[in-house]
């Protein structure tokens, strides 16, 4: 069955390679970007397979309307959330700003996607929504709609150059000095110094092939949420469930002792029933 796609950050990265992908395998592409000219150049293969550009910003507060006209025009089976950036930041060197900057596209923005698309989703009792590293809407479930969280560790993109670090600290490598040592400099120090350097060999994932079990697990089904893409990413979602469990087990007694007490239980208190 052919199926319409829309892909957010359909120009460069994980994105672009979804795209190609879902285009090499006979379906419709509907490629969202903030610049036409700008991904056209770079993509010049899109077109050429049948894919269309559309202009888009996912952080704008008018995106609502943007999706719900694509929605519109292309009858879309398939939402790709997949337009976003990393900040990499000290809490106290970050500003407000930087932070609602971030949320607005990686945040918002797949909202903004997911509220302007899914009802159509939801008459048709059909659909799939695609989340690069977002948020759960299980609730979908019983619509027919199905929902998968990609979950991609470092790849061969471009995603270091448009790395952020706190705007105020870019002139000392991205942190205030209360930070020097620490682990914040541990992050920031090295985002910093990759920018504008080619990519080193320890980022080894390759784009088109996430691309390629994105594609096939949307067109032959899945059945899980999160898609872990990476050995990077399978070693750090493995040590998140020793630390998962580590915690659970350490407080596992307070959690057990944190219920209401009932009347008349026996909590150390004798109850005199009556004669």
């Amino acid at each position: 069955m052919v199926s319409t796609w829309l892909v957010t950050g359909a120009s460069s990265g994980i994105g672009q390679s979804i795209s190609i992908a879902a285009l090499g395998a006979g379906h419709k592409v509907v490629g969202a970007t903030r610049d036409i000219a700008k991904a056209e150049a770079a993509n010049p293969s899109f077109a050429a397979q049948g894919g269309v550009w559309i202009q888009l910003d996912p952080a704008h507060p008018d995106s609502f309307s943007h999706f719900a006209k694509a929605q519109k025009e292309h009858n879309i089976d398939v939402l790709v959330n997949n337009a976003g950036y990393a900040f990499i930041g000290g809490v106290e060197d970050t500003s407000e700003e930087e932070v609602q900057d971030q949320l607005n596209v990686n945040f918002f923005g797949p909202l903004r996607a997911i509220r302007a698309i899914l009802p159509s989703m939801r008459a048709k009792r059909r659909g799939h929504i695609v989340l690069i590293s977002s948020g759960i809407v299980q609730e979908v479930k019983e619509l027919g709609i199905k929902v998968l969280i990609v979950e991609p560790g470092a790849f061969r993109t471009t995603w270091t150059a448009n790395m952020k670090s706190p705007a105020a600290h870019e002139s000392t490598s991205g942190f205030s000095e209360g930070y020097k040592g620490t682990a914040v400099e541990q992050w920031v120090g090295p985002v910093q110094a990759i920018k504008s350097a080619p990519l080193p060999d320890q980022i080894k994932g390759d784009p088109d092939k996430a691309a390629q079990e994105i594609v096939r697990a949307v067109v032959g089904g899945h059945d899980y949420l999160r898609m872990v893409l990476g050995h990077d990413c399978v070693l750090s979602a493995e040590r998140r469930l020793e630390e998962i469990r580590g915690d659970v087990e350490a407080t596992r007694a307070i959690a057990m002792s944190t219920n209401r007490e009932e009347p008349g239980s026996d909590n150390g208190v004798t109850v005199n029933a009556g004669s």
